[in-house]
């Protein structure tokens, strides 16, 4: 994709400044849209503010449009809710949204770009279903009715990039896919060839983009340490960096979350005291375990162990691939969306069958640090999840 561009979700999320700063300056995304219907223009403005000059400039706005020129915000999207461009748009990014092809016809040559959806079904709207077809659109690429400045929005993911492209799109928008929780998280250990940092800095080369920092038996003032070599590795890879059970050390601002293991802080305490501004994982050894966490506000779950494991002390019964299928299946059951990681002792070839239980990745830390050829590892687990 020529064009990559990324859209906020309404509600706010963890860290979200942050993650829009990395996406910029990492080149994952081109521009970022800030769409927040519910804010009024005074939050709008102190979400702005936060931002770097420069990152304003690769910024769009849905709503309060004037900020675009008091704060220096490089673009301006059309919408339903705010359709007439405001009078001074000069050496503004103008973009808008359209649903039909009459849409597109009647913008194209007035705006520098347009997203058209929903291309595939959206993921973060139940229901809204698509009513293009990608051979259609081809053809309307072919006969030039649609050209660079058409940009696929709805239901877009990188799996889904190949058939975009195929139907002659260079541009694509991405809300979901860009917030959902990397598939391969690397838990750090140590051996006699990687220390916690040194192992964490293999797995961001290799192409994992999830860091939980356990460092269990280490003082804070190492655990500290070792996360402030890890903050700007991890952002320049786009990649989220968490601590184990260490709540307080959130504050640090080197963080994106935490997460609390069975016998540290309950759950729901740990969510009432960080609320929204942080990523809250749980870990679970049984279905019960999963749906008490979620309703306790969990944001994802270390669902384990699969098999034994040397790097965690006091393991909770084996779950083997048979548990997994079992918690899994009272998981949909329940209809509870929300990001299962396996974890404990897992192998390549462990891979596949979990896959197939429905979990939505692995977490994995000795394999990693044990094999010769960390990246082939690594690449192995983002090729099959």
């Amino acid at each position: 994709m020529r064009r990559i561009i990324g859209i906020t979700p309404a509600e706010d999320v963890f860290r979200e400044q942050e993650h829009i700063v990395a996406m910029i300056r990492s080149g994952r995304v081109n521009y970022f849209h800030i769409r927040k219907p519910d804010y009024d223009e005074d939050k709008m403005r102190s979400y702005l503010q936060q931002f770097d000059l420069d990152i304003r400039e690769r910024l769009s706005l849905h709503d309060h449009h004037p900020l675009a020129e008091e704060l220096h915000i490089g673009g301006i999207h059309l919408n339903r809710r705010h359709p007439i461009p405001p009078a001074n748009t000069q050496g503004k990014r103008l973009s808008v949204s359209c649903h039909t092809i009459e849409e597109v016809q009647q913008w194209k040559d007035r705006i520098d770009y347009c997203f058209l959806s929903p291309i595939f079904d959206s993921i973060s709207k139940q229901g809204y279903q698509s009513h293009f077809s990608l051979k259609d659109i081809k053809q309307l690429f072919y006969e030039h009715v649609f050209d660079e400045k058409v940009c696929a929005l709805g239901g877009v993911t990188y799996a889904k990039m190949p058939l975009l492209e195929e139907a002659g799109f260079t541009s694509c928008a991405m809300l979901s896919s860009l917030w959902d929780l990397p598939k391969a998280m690397f838990i750090t250990h140590h051996n006699e060839r990687f220390n916690y940092v040194s192992g964490a800095m293999a797995a961001l080369n290799g192409g994992i983009r999830f860091i939980q920092l356990r460092m269990k038996d280490a003082e804070d003032e190492e655990v500290v340490a070792a996360a402030r070599q890890l903050r700007p590795a991890c952002d320049r890879h786009g990649a989220l960096l968490t601590v184990d059970d260490r709540l307080h050390l959130l504050d640090t601002g080197l963080f994106d979350g935490v997460h609390v293991g069975k016998n540290d802080m309950p759950v729901a305490e740990a969510k009432r005291l960080i609320g929204n501004r942080f990523l809250l994982g749980a870990t679970c050894n049984t279905a019960e375990d999963i749906l008490k966490a979620a309703e306790n506000g969990a944001d994802y779950i270390g669902l384990g162990p699969f098999r034994f494991t040397t790097t965690k002390k006091n393991l909770s019964t084996i779950l083997g691939i048979d548990g997994y299928r079992q918690c899994m299946d009272v998981v949909r059951n329940q209809g509870l969306h929300l990001p299962v990681y396996a974890i404990g002792g897992i192998t390549p070839n462990d891979l596949q069958e979990l896959k197939e239980t429905g979990i939505h990745g692995v977490a994995v830390s000795s394999v990693i640090l044990a094999s010769l050829s960390p990246e082939k590892i690594i690449n192995q687990i983002i090729k099959i999840f």
